[in-house]
């Protein structure tokens, strides 16, 4: 019989995991360098199987089970990290528990949906001719972003001074988000089946994250923050299918979540899309042309001048001490998304490529 010490069993866990770091590092190393298998392969064959399998599961849930997961989750690392300080004499064990706990997490985050952060680019997959855009180009959308949310605002309030205000719930509008997904079929070339768009547990907590909405990778649900401004949530469920259907980058989300949006059949959701593209189109020409931002902005109806009020009387009113946005912008830039959080206002790119195009 042979006999080993707690020595060597503590060596031989730290080298067992030890290559494990080492082997998932090289694995998104390599995913960074090879963007066509990540899209041939995975994209296309295996990423929509467990997406539908996963929406499949999830739907049988009236909560979110992945939001469960979620507090599950963040409890269980925490304990661990309450033991590894207690037992700090003698850590292996819990050191080795927050290991197994993370390399688990960060595998199965990759396999189930992260693996799209490294697909190909949107630009490409739809045949847009991405390139700098000119300021030209950059007035000419805004310009007719402007006229578009204009005649919606006057449609749907009958003056041009009222703010839009969705008549339906919020569970509607998830029921109703689909539908501009199927409107632009033909457009993507791709199917959403099996819906799964729910309201997110942890609502009040993230808006003080100034979070709206967000993906959760583990289960497939698309997550709706329900206390923010209404008239926005059209959009915001829009762009939170984007990423269901294995589209990761956040101006690639915003920009299919716009396309959903602005070709959906029912007009509180074209508005919806069309304010918020103007949003940013507008943090643009404010960067590029300060006077011509003031300019532009006079051209808004005033209505919808106060439906941006509710968004930043929102932000006001769930501010926090912490910055959230300094942590989510490691995360983005850990995965392939070299700006960061600046990464959401490059659908401004996107947008100009396609209406121009068009």
């Amino acid at each position: 019989m042979f006999k080993y010490n707690q020595n060597d069993i503590v060596k031989s866990t730290f080298f067992r995991h030890f290559w494990w770091w080492i082997i998932t590092i090289l694995f998104i190393k390599l995913l960074a360098l090879s963007p066509a298998l990540p899209e041939t392969v995975y994209a296309r064959h295996i990423y929509p199987v467990i997406a539908v399998i996963n929406r499949w599961l999830a739907q049988w849930f009236p909560f979110s089970i992945g939001d469960v997961i979620y507090f599950w989750g963040i409890a269980y690392f925490i304990y661990q990290l309450i033991q590894l300080v207690i037992h700090l004499k003698k850590p292996g064990k819990y050191l080795e528990n927050l290991s197994v706990f993370l390399l688990k997490t960060i595998w199965i985050f990759y396999l189930s949906w992260g693996i799209n952060y490294y697909r190909k680019p949107l630009a490409e997959i739809l045949h847009l001719n991405e390139k700098k855009y000119t300021m030209s180009q950059l007035l000419e959308v805004t310009d007719s972003i402007i006229n578009r949310s204009n005649r919606l605002q006057l449609q749907l309030e009958k003056t041009d001074t009222l703010p839009v205000h969705i008549p339906y719930g919020l569970e509607h509008i998830l029921q109703l988000t689909p539908d501009g997904y199927r409107a632009i079929e033909n457009i993507t070339g791709i199917s959403y089946k099996v819906p799964c768009i729910k309201t997110s547990l942890f609502s009040r907590q993230i808006s003080y994250m100034h979070v709206s909405g967000y993906l959760n990778p583990f289960t497939g649900e698309a997550q709706i923050n329900k206390f923010y401004p209404k008239v926005f949530l059209p959009d915001i469920a829009s762009h939170e299918v984007a990423h269901q259907l294995g589209f990761a980058p956040e101006n690639e989300a915003n920009f299919l979540g716009y396309l959903a949006a602005t070709h959906h059949p029912d007009p509180y959701f074209r508005y919806s899309g069309n304010i918020d593209a103007l949003y940013y189109l507008l943090i643009e020409l404010k960067k590029a042309d300060k006077d011509l931002f003031k300019k532009y902005v006079q051209k808004i109806n005033k209505g919808t001048l106060k439906n941006f009020k509710e968004a930043n009387e929102f932000t006001r009113r769930y501010r926090s001490p912490v910055d959230f946005s300094t942590g989510y912008d490691a995360y983005l830039k850990l995965n392939n998304q070299k700006s960061g959080i600046h990464s959401y206002n490059e659908m401004v790119s996107l947008l100009i490529s396609y209406e121009t195009q068009k």
